[in-house]
């Protein structure tokens, strides 16, 4: 059963091996986060708050009865519709005015050429972005917050504007009544001429004819005429107010940028035209079936429910001109649309009116015309003394009326709490922000740990190692030794200082290897997954290892691509070696070189052209026949698993193979391929052997220095690593 080679799944253990190993790169971003985070504290300007609180409240009524009987109706504001009021550039704009603003913000800034660019426009858009307006949840309670890095300016904005919104509230709230007022005060001295003029022609004319008397019959003419022009001036009084308020709100709603829409635009309309015939062919009619019926008659009732559908209709097509008009109404002008369109219905209703009631007092007129002349003349003159009297006696009423109602018209926003200068900023929260810092440098760090892990190809430790290849066996660990250039063999450890910590690792490598399968194998092919991963230093000290042993050793070098078996032992380049045997048959004996007590050499010779061809041949699997007849050990040095086929080739020759792997450099996608050639190819893998190892390497790191050199512990320096 083949071993399992590689998991690409993470474990808890992996992510903890991980961590631990990138430790420091997470302990770094964790300081530097924090680092910039109380740099930030620090040098960022304070942002203060001052808030003043509103109670919204409904519109405060009069309680007579409204001058006209029909009342603009309008619907309590939403909270809502409030705050867009608060913040509308109006408000802001009068803020600005009032506490001079342009000049403050002007005297902050040296640059003479940004003065000059600093417009009104530019301080309406700052001071907005300011303030911030907040319904409290469930209540008619708003709060208006202003943030600044000046105290003293965020208190006197919030208050100002605090007051600036509720005298606009009451601007719009007391607009109706102030109409009505300044209209009726307009009309009483042209009324109260006019009756003085009228009374004195009656006067004058009873005089000069002696008629003094009008006879039952001009005296009911009289009275009916009385009551329709009675009727008929106070719907033209209604109407004309009815106008300037629609005037008055066409102004405000101006004043916002809003689009306006025309009187005109409605009365040409075909349908409301038709509606409003309509109405007096039903007033007529209504009029004369009361002068037969009751009030309660069916006949009656059903004339007055047509009247009802027809104004509701009227009314809803005013409404439908008025929205088609305006495209998006505003929520914060909703309320003043809705009176628009009260405003405009009434008046339609009212002209419908009058023109029903023109209709019935021209019947009497025709009557009139039928009475004798004087008397004919003085019941036209009495009925004009009656009408102005009338008209001059109501007007009266009503001023009281509407002067009442005007002075009872309060804001609809009530003062709860004054804002007060601030003696805290808002921003930055210190310790919020120091907190968020904190959090965010350990994500930060684990992040920068698992990316820095990722981008890191090379396979750093032992652990690491185990997890790419489960089920394979370390047959030895290889601490890094220093390369010394003084010495003739610097990279021959074992023969240079064999009771090291190094040899002895060497050592205890070679007889793992004994170990590794039984019976012991004889003939040991060493390769790795990419070059400069030690192989070749490996191969020169196991087979030193053995020959110290006194087992009679050979050292083979069968990388016929780049060799590096005589450079490794010191030797001269030989140009005599397997190549000569294979290709011209020269004798394995001239191919032998002996470099120490137990120890022989073949090293490749001259370079093929072909080398896979050679080693394929059956000259070599003659020559490994004879050489394991000759030899207890052979180790070979073969090149790299990526480099070429020849590792996969020679190693069927052996007892087995052994993969070297250098901590920090082997490739972690070299190693899982290496594996899976050795596994594809049938090799038998003894084991691994893992070299430059150090105390992050490898926990067996600490083992090989422990006492050593006169029994103190030790660690060596690393200037170089081994190379091949």
């Amino acid at each position: 059963m083949e071993p399992e080679i590689y998991e690409d799944e993470l474990t808890l253990e992996d992510i903890m091996h991980i961590f631990k190993k990138r430790f420091w790169w997470f302990l770094l971003t964790v300081i530097v986060t924090v680092a910039i985070t109380i740099t930030y504290l620090f040098l960022t300007t304070p942002i203060y708050e001052s808030s003043v609180t509103l109670k919204i409240e409904s519109q405060s009524q009069s309680s007579i009865t409204d001058l006209f009987s029909s009342q603009l109706s309008s619907s309590r504001p939403e909270i809502s519709t409030e705050v867009e009021l608060i913040k509308s550039r109006t408000n802001i704009e009068k803020v600005i005015d009032d506490l001079g603003l342009l000049d403050y913000f002007k005297n902050k800034i040296e640059d003479e050429k940004a003065k000059e660019e600093l417009t009104k426009y530019k301080i309406i858009q700052t001071v907005s972005e300011m303030i911030t307006v907040s319904p409290v949840k469930d209540t008619n309670i708003v709060k208006i917050s202003v943030q600044s890095d000046d105290p003293e300016l965020a208190k006197n904005i919030a208050n100002k504007l605090a007051e600036v919104y509720n005298e606009f509230l009451k601007t719009l709230s007391k607009n109706e009544y102030t109409v009505k007022r300044e209209f009726i005060e307009e009309q009483i001295p042209k009324v109260e001429s006019d009756l003085k003029s009228a009374e004195e022609t009656v006067r004058k004319f009873k005089e000069k004819n002696q008629v003094f008397l009008l006879d039952e019959e001009a005296k009911n003419i009289l009275q009916f005429l009385l009551q329709y022009d009675s009727q008929i001036n106070a719907y033209n009084l209604q109407i004309q107010e009815n106008q300037a308020t629609i005037k008055a709100l066409n102004d405000l709603i101006k004043k916002v940028d809003e689009k306006i829409i025309s009187s005109e635009t409605i009365t040409t309309n075909p349908i409301v035209s038709n509606l409003k015939s309509k109405l007096i062919d039903y007033r007529i009619e209504l009029s004369g079936l009361l002068q037969t019926y009751s009030e309660t008659d069916p006949k009656v009732l059903e004339v007055k429910e047509k009247i009802n559908e027809a104004e509701k209709l009227l009314k809803d097509e005013v409404s439908k001109i008025v929205t088609s008009q305006v495209q998006t109404i505003n929520p914060a002008y909703q309320d003043m649309y809705l009176q628009l369109i009260e405003a405009q219905s009434k008046g339609e209703i009212l002209k419908s009116t009058i023109e029903s009631l023109t209709i019935l007092r021209n019947t009497y007129q025709e009557k009139l015309s039928k009475l004798p002349l004087l008397e004919q003349k003085l019941l036209e003159l009495e009925r004009d003394v009656k009408i102005k009297e009338n008209l001059y006696t109501l007007l009266l009423e009503k001023l009281e009326e509407t002067r009442i109602a005007e002075a009872g018209v309060i804001g609809t926003a009530k003062l709860i709490d004054n804002a007060i200068t601030p003696d805290k900023p808002i921003k930055p929260n210190k310790k919020l922000t120091a907190a968020i810092g904190g959090v965010l440098g350990i994500f930060l760090g684990i992040l920068v740990a698992f990316i820095i892990e990722y981008m890191d190809k090379s396979i750093k430790d032992e652990e690491e190692i185990k997890r790419m290849a489960k089920g394979r066996t370390v047959l030895g660990r290889i601490p890094t030794f220093e390369i010394k250039k003084e010495l003739e063999k610097p990279e021959l450890i074992v023969l240079n200082s064999p009771t090291s910590p190094i040899s002895e690792s060497i050592k205890l490598t070679a007889t793992n290897i004994n170990y590794a399968i039984t019976p012991e194998p004889k003939v040991i092919a060493l390769t790795s997954s990419g070059p400069s991963e030690g192989k070749t230093v490996s191969s020169a000290n196991l087979a030193i290892s053995y020959a110290q042993n006194g087992l009679k050793t050979l050292l083979i070098d069968i990388d016929m691509r780049k060799p590096r078996v005589e450079k490794a032992l010191g030797l001269e380049r030989f140009n005599v070696g397997v190549v000569n045997h294979i290709l011209k048959d020269v004798p394995i004996e001239r191919i032998t070189q002996n470099y120490i007590e137990n120890l022989d050499v073949i090293p490749v010779g001259p370079i093929p052209p072909n080398p896979t061809s050679l080693l394929t041949s059956k000259k070599f699997k003659e020559l490994m026949e004879t050489l394991k007849e000759r030899y207890d050990k052979i180790i070979i040095d073969l090149p790299p698993i990526l480099a070429a086929a020849d590792a996969l080739i020679v190693s069927k020759y052996s007892d087995g193979l052994i993969l070297v792997v250098r901590a920090g450099k082997t490739q972690k996608h070299s190693l899982k391929v290496a594996l899976e050639n050795i596994a594809t190819s049938d090799n038998n893998l003894l084991g691994l052997i893992i070299n430059d190892i150090n105390e992050k390497s490898s926990n067996y790191y600490y083992y090989y220095y422990y006492y050593y050199e006169d029994g103190e512990k030790k660690k060596r320096k690393k200037d170089k690593k081994n190379k091949i």
